[in-house]
């Protein structure tokens, strides 16, 4: 294969290694020291990919609408929200990170169509691979050392290193394991040599990650996920052998019985924080379900809704929305609910909730199409749930970027 042009290694580069970046910017954080080393590292991406843009053809395509659409018709509320709500500088700087985080899912995917012929050279998957393999090794060294921070703040439940946002890191281990079983699978059909082990290795450590970050969502899904993979391993997957075949058999059976006699007690043990913080909330929540699954999200919905549609200016507020720093400002944890479609709407409005669903549409579109279908279809859906449900995708730096890359694999899926 002809060697890459420049600015695709860079990007490969750029992307790879944002799970250090993300590592560091909580370590100097931690050490109390002012270097904003993720926002100088988010800006940089965010220059880059607009500049490589900018330069290259820019194709007459539907795929070009939607994505400018959604790009000029946000720039277009922010702008309007600064002037109407009359911002200070300061909320306008804040909006202006957020916007930048929300961009980076749209723009990563658009820089990868108008090079897809020279994408498609390459293998793609390998950069999840990397990444997963940092966010791994950058979460369980500061484990062993025994430095770094709990999950959770004044609780001994879970452990998150110097990656500081728990939903972000947890939503970094689904993806990461998400690829890594795939990888997995594919080389126990193929020729096993030592990079067989390295990805049990690899799956181990985000299982391992997983349970030490403790939140609910990434340990079931992790669980599910595991479980999903043995039955493939023992009853879909074709092996190049028949002692492939009863090795992993013979394998998956001592596996299954060191977990009931001892790898259940084991991962109880690294959950038990998480555990006895779901059983205090329940006692606290008086039983309500539904406050503890959604670890408080709902109360928030309710209490953020109210100050929405208690606006002063309640027209310009249900179509344009009313910001971001501007709600964080007047409403203080009510300003934010942590969920994702939720925030959208009340940053954003009626306007900004159809600029979203009409991109968003555009990816399920192409995802759900038979011919397209891939692992990436099925972690665009996984997202959404996730966004949903527990937020910090669209308007997170690291979670925004990782939604970027998959959306970008769903355009390299999609057959012309």
């Amino acid at each position: 294969m002809n060697k890459l042009p420049l600015n695709i290694s860079i990007f490969m580069g750029l992307t790879a290694i944002f799970p250090l970046i993300d590592f560091l910017n909580g370590f100097f954080l931690t050490s109390g020291i002012p270097i904003p080393i993720g926002v100088l590292y988010r800006l940089f991406f965010f220059v880059f990919l607009l500049g490589m843009i900018a330069i290259e053809k820019i194709p007459k395509s539907p795929f070009t609408f939607v994505t400018f659409l959604f790009i000029a018709g946000n720039l277009g509320i922010f702008l309007f929200q600064s002037v109407w709500l009359q911002n200070p500088l300061t909320w306008i700087i804040e909006d202006t990170s957020v916007f930048v985080k929300y961009f980076l899912w749209a723009l990563i995917p658009y820089y990868i169509y108008q090079r897809k012929v020279l994408f498609q050279m390459i293998d793609y998957e390998k950069i999840f691979i990397v990444i997963s393999f940092l966010f791994t090794v950058l979460l369980l060294i500061p484990y062993v050392l025994g430095v770094g921070h709990q999950t959770y703040d004044n609780s001994d439940a879970g452990y998150k290193g110097f990656f500081f946002a728990n939903n972000d890191t947890s939503f970094a281990f689904i993806v990461s394991i998400t690829f890594t079983v795939q990888a997995l699978i594919q080389r126990l059909q193929g020729k096993w040599n030592y990079r067989l082990l390295l990805l049990l290795l690899l799956y181990t450590g985000n299982m391992l990650c997983l349970l030490l970050v403790g939140t609910k969502t990434g340990i079931v899904y992790g669980a599910v996920v595991s479980i999903i993979v043995l039955l493939r391993l023992l009853f879909v997957v074709r092996y190049r052998s028949a002692m492939h075949k009863i090795f992993v058999w013979l394998m998956s059976v001592l596996l299954m019985g060191w977990v009931l006699l001892r790898g259940l007690a084991f991962a109880g043990q690294m959950i038990a924080g998480t555990y006895d913080r779901m059983v205090y909330f329940y006692y606290l929540y008086d039983g309500n379900l539904v406050r503890l699954l959604t670890s408080s999200r709902s109360d928030f919905l309710e209490g953020g809704l109210t100050h929405f549609l208690a606006s002063p200016y309640p027209i310009f507020t249900m179509f344009f929305g009313q910001g971001f720093e501007y709600r964080l400002e007047h409403f203080g944890r009510l300003g934010l609910i942590e969920m994702d479609f939720f925030d959208a709407f009340f940053g954003l409005g009626i306007l900004g909730m159809l600029l979203l669903a009409i991109l968003l549409g555009y990816y399920i579109v192409i995802a759900l199409k038979k011919t397209n279908q891939s692992l990436y279809s099925y972690l665009f859906l996984v997202i959404l749930l996730y966004g949903f449900f527990a937020g910090h995708v669209l308007f997170s730096a690291l979670s925004s970027t990782f939604f970027g890359l998959v959306c970008g694999g769903i355009i390299l899926s999609k057959k012309e």
